[in-house]
């Protein structure tokens, strides 16, 4: 009986404190990217390209070109008696600049991800581990790059 006082005490106050989750779908977006433009690593890119297309819905007075800069590094951490490698090191590296059409502020940011990874034996399996891990890695940045716009829109 308490535990259900309690838990009905704690959803009431979660109703009532004005909580909105971080990652919401739905928020209402301030500005629009026009131009989404990218150097670098292509396939990284064309993820990063395909994760902002949200963006470039609407019709708002804030209109932005995105200019990408991605670079991605894979080095050796650790090497094995043999001098083969043991475990290796994937960054990526995002520089974003954003322009405003109307008044030509330029805006940048720059966003990085690195993993530790260790080496394997069968050499498929480990180009599809990293594989995956580079997909999370962007999908993180993109992540962050949303995070980044909805701060934004606050300062405008």
């Amino acid at each position: 009986m308490i535990k259900n006082i309690k838990y009905t005490l704690i959803f009431l106050f979660l109703l009532s404190c004005g909580y909105s989750p971080v990652y919401q779908t739905n928020q209402k977006i301030n500005f629009k990217l026009d131009i989404i433009n990218y150097s670098g690593d292509k396939e990284i890119g064309r993820e990063i390209v395909k994760g902002l297309e949200k963006f470039k819905e609407g019709e708002n007075l804030n209109i932005f070109n995105a200019n990408l800069d991605i670079n991605k590094r894979e080095t050796i951490v650790t090497k094995d008696k043999k001098g083969d490698p043991s475990s290796f090191k994937t960054t990526i590296e995002v520089n974003l600049d954003l322009t405003n059409q109307t008044n030509s502020r330029v805006i940048k940011r720059k966003f990085i991800e690195e993993i530790t990874y260790d080496s394997m034996e069968n050499k498929f399996e480990l180009n599809q581990y990293k594989n995956k891990l580079e997909k999370n890695m962007v999908f993180k940045i993109v992540q962050d790059i949303s995070i980044f716009f909805s701060v934004i829109q606050n300062d405008m």
